[in-house]
């Protein structure tokens, strides 16, 4: 769709008329590969810093982004910023609330200091220009958020090289950002990664005008940087979203310089490219992002264990580049730790570039974490804890909530199995300080959960629970969960390493009517508590109580030294809010048990 000028100016829709502003700092600033004689960030700063000085959200770009986030620069010039849709009034990053903030890394070629600016000796940098880290960048940046009296930011966001100076800012200024959202980056390029970067470098350092770094700015190594932007892009896009691109016209008619389409959008891109980026600003940006390491001889869950940021890492499912368990790896090493965190996977076909995409599911998440309180999604909860139930299948959805939350000891480390939309862990943490952590495969309900501020992994719980160390938590949640796992026995056991108690509720199979359903009608049930018809049920294992039981009794070596026994257990009547006391596996709807090991 192609927009008016107005439309980018007018300043109720979109951040308006921006200008680039510019921060040098004098001083010798060290880099990884020596020093500067001081540098140059070029910026731009959306919104106002409010009094308190706490609404400050920092913006960092990819590889070949830059400083221009969103708005225009004039009427005439109406290409808005790159992440135009997500920056703004009343955008996901509302400028009505933040002072949003962008600079232009170190290193690169858009108004910062970088191999084509001119060093202290009056000449250009070029291929002279010191080895960077992403921490050099970052350290840059802080000084630019001091100059603007920035003491504290609310949130640090960043996608891809973006992301994974984001994931420097939570590690190297743990108590800065209150906040980080790391999108489609990692920890640490994996060998292909690096493998695909040397390939473009070379083709670079190949061609004839590249002079060993020596080029004239008029007359660079235009091919060899055209074909590193080629491979760089084609990593940055998916194999789907490719074929739906240039699949309907693969091959092009006999006019054209190429035989197939995708042939000239590449060329198309490397043309694009070389007008805008300079090669050894490219080389070494290229550079810095390979030899990035957070992983190190430590692990990065130790590198990690000082966060105080609340994180969200989001991943695509269609991204090769930086992989949905590169992404997740980071969340999983932040939670092992005890850190707030979250792991998001949109599916989108875009592959690595998605996070530039116009994705409801993206923007509604980064808006929610951001602020969630009133955009909090699905049902509220009150000031009981619990929401006011309207019907029958409400009373029954939540009747076990209430049992475990009197069972739960205050301040507890809670892992909740299946947690939906995070009602039982808001309810938690607000009445008694409980550190909890969701698991859910919804990618909507784990938003909601983000939303409330609950933490949550959009996983399967078998991979998930594997990486965390014996007794992590003190509670772990299955809310009539076990019946829909493959393997149920398994995920049981697995659940008593990693908690000291497990909680358990489900349905009981064998109650009355079900049984007599079956003997006069000779049907499964379908109803409210079995919702869903054999033609599109999900996976169901269901059992009675009896059979539960009789498992328990075999629970043996959970972990080496240690046993489990059933502990407290309650069972509700077909209506799910009386208390069965006599023949539970045929009289109770409901079955809520305590699972607690002990050594021995």
């Amino acid at each position: 769709m192609i927009q008016k000028d107005s439309e980018y100016t007018d300043s109720s829709r979109h951040v308006g008329l921006v200008k680039e502003k510019s921060f040098s700092y004098p001083e010798t600033f060290a880099v990884d590969g020596g020093h500067l004689n001081g540098f140059t960030l070029a910026y731009e700063t959306y919104g106002e810093l409010n009094a308190e000085g706490n609404n400050a959200i920092l913006i960092c770009h990819a590889l070949t982004g830059d400083h221009h986030v969103a708005g225009v620069y004039s009427e005439k010039d109406s290409k808005p910023g790159w992440w135009n849709h997500v920056v703004g009034p009343n955008k996901p990053i509302d400028t009505n609330k933040f002072f949003v903030i962008c600079s232009n890394c170190l290193g690169a070629c858009r108004g910062s200091t970088g191999p084509s600016s001119n060093s202290s000796c009056d000449e250009i940098y070029g291929a002279n220009f010191p080895d960077l880290s992403i921490s050099d960048m970052i350290r840059a940046q802080k000084l630019l958020l001091e100059h603007l009296a920035v003491f504290k930011l609310f949130a640090v966001v960043g996608g891809s090289m973006g992301g994974m100076q984001a994931l420097q800012w939570i590690f190297e200024y743990p108590d800065f950002p209150q906040k980080a959202i790391i999108i489609a980056a990692t920890a640490q390029h994996s060998v292909q990664t690096i493998a695909f970067n040397e390939a473009g470098r070379r083709s670079v350092r190949g061609d004839p005008d590249w002079k060993e770094g020596n080029y004239d700015s008029e007359q660079g190594p235009g091919n060899g940087l055209s074909v590193a932007r080629m491979m760089a892009h084609i990593t940055y896009l998916s194999d789907r979203g490719m074929e739906e691109k240039f699949g309907g016209e693969k091959r092009l008619d006999s006019q054209s310089d190429f035989e197939f389409s995708v042939q000239r959008y590449l060329d198309y891109q490397g043309a694009k490219f070389i007008n805008r980026f300079d090669a050894n600003s490219y080389l070494k940006l290229t550079e810095t992002l390979d030899r990035f390491d957070l992983v190190g001889e430590n692990g990065l869950s130790e590198n990690l264990k000082n966060v105080e940021a609340n994180t969200l890492v989001i991943a695509f499912s269609s991204d090769w580049l930086y992989t949905p368990s590169q992404n997740k790896n980071i969340a999983r090493a932040l939670q092992s730790k005890g850190k707030q965190a979250s792991y998001i996977q949109i599916d989108d076909m875009h592959g690595h570039d998605s996070f530039l995409i116009d994705s409801v599911p993206f923007l509604r998440a980064v808006r929610l974490f951001l602020e969630g309180g009133k955009y909090a999604e699905g049902d509220q909860s009150e000031t009981d804890g619990f929401r006011k139930l309207k019907n029958r299948y409400e009373v029954k959805k939540e009747a076990d909530f209430k049992v475990i939350d009197n069972w739960v000891e205050d301040g507890s480390k809670v892992l909740d199995l299946g947690c939906g939309r995070g009602i039982l862990l808001e309810h938690l943490r607000e009445t008694k300080g409980v550190s909890g952590l969701g698991f859910d495969l919804s990618l909507e309900k784990s938003i909601s959960c983000i939303s409330r501020g609950v933490s949550v992994n959009q996983e399967d719980i078998r991979q998930g629970l594997k990486y965390f160390e014996d007794d992590s938590f003190d509670w772990v949640i299955f809310s009539r969960m076990v019946e829909e796992l493959p393997e149920p026995g398994e995920v049981l056991k697995e659940a008593l390493r990693v908690g000291k108690r497990v909680a358990v509720s489900f349905v009981n199979h064998g109650y009355w009517k079900n049984r007599l359903n079956f003997i006069f009608r000779g049907k499964r049930v379908y109803n409210e508590v079995y919702p869903h018809r054999w033609e599109s049920s999900h996976l169901s294992n269901h059992f009675s109580i009896s059979e539960f039981e009789e498992f328990c009794v075999n629970l043996k070596d959970i972990l080496s030294g240690h046993t489990a026994r059933i502990g407290r257990k309650v069972f509700h009547m077909g209506d799910w809010i009386g208390v069965c006391k006599r023949l539970p596996n045929l009289r109770a709807g409901l079955a809520i048990y305590e699972i607690v090991k002990e050594k021995g």
